[in-house]
């Protein structure tokens, strides 16, 4: 790959980073231009995003894109535009194209139609009386270089905060195999020495190749700027004045002497299309917000992939540390009195508090906050109630709750089917929320807090609740259990039903809802991260889904266990306390185990045989981990304890185990394998079968010989 081949994968790997931002910001100002229509600040806002991503996509040579930018910001220019009533709409659907287009650039696929937008656009062109603001004095000043008005603003404001504007002349060399590439190259250098106010010509124009010009307000010196433009192979030439006092409307510059280069440049001249502007009293307020926003110096954006390796070698460290823990602790066994033990656990004991503050340091880089994730759901909102035909506000709280990327990226689709299934399942209509004396609007919360160790995101919403009894009625009928068994269920774990496969209770299917696959989505993709998900609620009020997550999947403080001389391992945070009990106190209800644990009833789950019939069998000593999943208790009997121990989780593929009940697996520090266990499953597994065979749960949790195998067991003699 040449040069030029990698400096314009890098262009557009960085356009189609920066053009999801874009999509994500049109998208928001859409959503408040339909709650305020006619607002002519926001419709500005809305042609800054399109001019900024057709200029991105011209650099990086998409041309259908930055063509339809092009026409859309054309159709937003005109004034009949800002009070017309399909003007959000056209937005939305430039917003989905965008979309679209960027996937097929991304992963090469056939472009999506660009007819339908342009149809919504001609029609906005279209109206009658439309006009161009500014168009009687365009002709004079697209030849000559004209500011804004948005853009002498932002140059008053610059100058008002004590920074330097100068306006940049680069002359791009006429050998450059890739001069729009080059352009952006020069662009990317500005924006990180300061603000980049203004751009001439536009990336589209025919003369962007030979030259482009910048207004940039930055607090660097002249010589600086004109240093950070050089750029070899690309610019030829660089020249730049700075712009003396402030620009006002319908006054034009005085030259400066001071430049980067001995000869002067004159100040460009102040287009009489901006004064039109000021006359059609479109002035932007103080603050308006620049037409090229940069990222602060400080921030650096990584690829996760880089990260990821990062945690991956700082949890071998962590294995070091146990292999040196452990043999710290050999060698004190036989050398108690030997003074190197003393300079040994000091070296160890410093390692040890410096692993962990790098362990954090790395956590809190793949943490980000949940509101990356919670600003794509104004728009689902807004869209799922129109097709439902219903009024919903959307509220969100707790974006600032920070969350391992990885797991923020994997709840995405759960919380999708849950938000569209309580606006579509959950929320009444207007007229029956009125008749039940609720107001016309329902209400929809999204939010997220820490507890613990854990982040809990809830979905709420004020609608009409669900009935547990006409879902064990439908579940009943698909035959997932029998009347009398349905019967015994209590509430929550009727409500568990609607997180199976293809269960649904709605009389009707529709394009939101209706066909039992979503929900079972949320149940797998917290089972996968470890996490549970509890139903709450109140006919006639709503109804809340909790879902429980850990803060991070990659490092765990975990308990281990033994179980028929099996090593063990469960995430810490869910065992609530440690029992001591008897075999005599173990009691049998409808064939399953119980316990009474400090006057309540504790159901049980056994990992291991039970022991051998005989006299000795009522005073067998049993361990009960009490463990927490959602709202419910469970005890796990296991033959004995091993401790606590940090745990660095190494994912197993479906040719490693066979079986769900294993989430992953670790490596102790003398090499001995410990499995960790997927607490949801195992109650899954337990709770689903029939009162028949609970008494074989035992056989049923415990791994096959050739799993035990595959693991890695025969190789570790056993012992893990």
């Amino acid at each position: 790959m040449s040069q030029s081949d990698e400096r314009m994968a890098e262009l557009r790997e960085l356009f189609f980073e920066s053009a999801q931002e874009l999509l994500q910001a049109l998208n928001d100002e859409a959503l408040k231009l339909e709650k305020r229509p006619g607002d002519a600040e926001i419709v500005r806002s809305i042609r800054r995003i399109v001019h900024t991503l057709k200029g991105d996509a011209a650099a990086c040579g998409y041309r259908e894109l930055s063509e339809v930018a092009h026409e859309l910001e054309d159709a937003l220019a005109l004034e009949s535009s800002i009070g017309h009533k399909m003007l959000a709409e056209v937005a939305f659907s430039a917003a989905d194209l965008f979309a679209a287009m960027l996937a097929a650039y991304r992963k090469p696929g056939k472009l999506p139609s660009r007819d339908p937008l342009r149809k919504l656009v001609k029609k906005l062109a279209e109206e009658p009386g439309t006009k161009t603001r500014g168009r009687k004095k365009t002709t004079v000043t697209a030849k000559a270089l004209g500011w804004t008005e948005y853009e002498k603003l932002a140059v008053q404001k610059a100058q008002a905060e004590g920074r330097f504007v100068y306006h940049v002349h680069a002359q791009i060399d006429p050998h450059c195999a890739m001069p729009i590439a080059g352009r952006q190259l020069v662009q990317n250098a500005l924006s990180g020495i300061g603000d980049i106010l203004a751009t001439r010509p536009d990336a589209g124009s025919p003369t962007a190749s030979k030259h482009v010009e910048f207004l940039l307000a930055t607090e660097k010196a002249a010589e600086a700027v004109s240093a950070k433009c050089q750029i070899p192979t690309i610019v030829a030439s660089v020249k730049l004045d700075v712009l003396p006092g402030e620009i006002a409307a319908g006054r034009t510059s005085k030259k400066t002497a001071q430049a980067s280069e001995s000869e002067p440049v004159a100040e460009p001249e102040i287009s009489a299309a901006a004064t039109i502007v000021a006359d059609d009293h479109e002035t932007p307020p103080e603050g308006v917000s620049q037409p090229h926003p940069t990222m602060a110096e400080n921030i650096l954006r990584v690829d996760a992939e880089r990260i990821d390796s990062v945690l991956n070698l700082v949890g071998e460290l962590i294995i070091g540390k146990s292999m040196l823990t452990q043999a710290l602790n050999e060698f004190t066994k036989f050398y108690p009195k030997d003074t190197l033990r003393g300079k040994f656990a000091d070296a160890m004991a410093f390692q040890a508090r410096v692993l962990n503050d790098l362990q954090r340091s790395v956590m809190k880089i793949r943490m980000v906050p949940v509101e990356q994730l919670f600003r794509r759901f104004p728009r689902i909102v807004r869209d799922v109630a129109r097709q439902c035909n219903r009024e919903v506000e959307l509220v969100v709280s707790g974006q600032d709750t920070d969350l391992d990327k990885s797991i923020l990226d994997a709840i995405a689709e759960p919380l999708t089917h849950l938000v569209r299934n309580a606006i579509s399942h959950g929320l009444e209509s207007s007229e029956e929320r009125q008749k039940c004396g609720k107001p016309a609007k329902g209400v929809l919360s999204l939010r997220a807090y820490h507890q613990g160790n854990q982040v809990i995101v809830e979905v709420r919403d004020d609608g009409r609740g669900m009935d547990a009894a006409r879902i064990r009625a439908k579940a009943v009928e698909l035959g997932l259990v029998t009347v009398e068994d349905a019967a015994r269920l209590n509430e929550a774990e009727s409500l568990e039903f609607i997180l199976r496969p293809g269960f649904s209770t709605a009389e009707e299917v529709t394009e939101v809802s209706g066909r039992g696959v979503g929900m079972d989505v949320v149940q797998s993709v917290l089972h996968r991260l470890k996490g549970t998900v509890h139903i709450e609620t109140h006919p006639g009020q709503g109804t809340t889904f909790r879902l429980k997550l850990p803060l991070t999947l990659a490092i765990i403080k975990a308990l281990l266990f033994r179980v028929e001389q099996r090593l063990y391992a469960i995430p810490l945070n869910s065992v609530v306390e440690i029992a001591r009990t008897l075999q005599g106190e173990v009691h049998q209800v409808d064939h399953y185990e119980i316990l009474q644990l400090r006057n309540q009833v504790l159901p049980l789950v056994r990992l291991g045989r039970p022991p051998a019939e005989g006299p000795e069998r009522a005073l067998a000593k049993l361990f009960v981990l009490v463990i927490s999943l959602g709202e419910r208790k469970f005890g796990l009997i296991v033959d004995g304890l091993e401790g606590e121990e940090e745990l660095v989780i190494k994912a197993l593929d479906d040719h490693a185990v066979s079986t769900d009940l294993v989430s992953g697996a670790s490596i102790l520090g003398d090499g001995r394998v410990v499995l960790i266990l997927n607490l949801s499953a195992i109650v899954e597994h337990f709770t689903r079968l029939r009162p028949a065979a609970a008494g074989q749960v035992n056989s049923g949790l415990l791994l096959s010989q050739a799993d035990k195998v595959r693991l890695g067991y025969a190789a570790t003699g056993g012992h893990a």
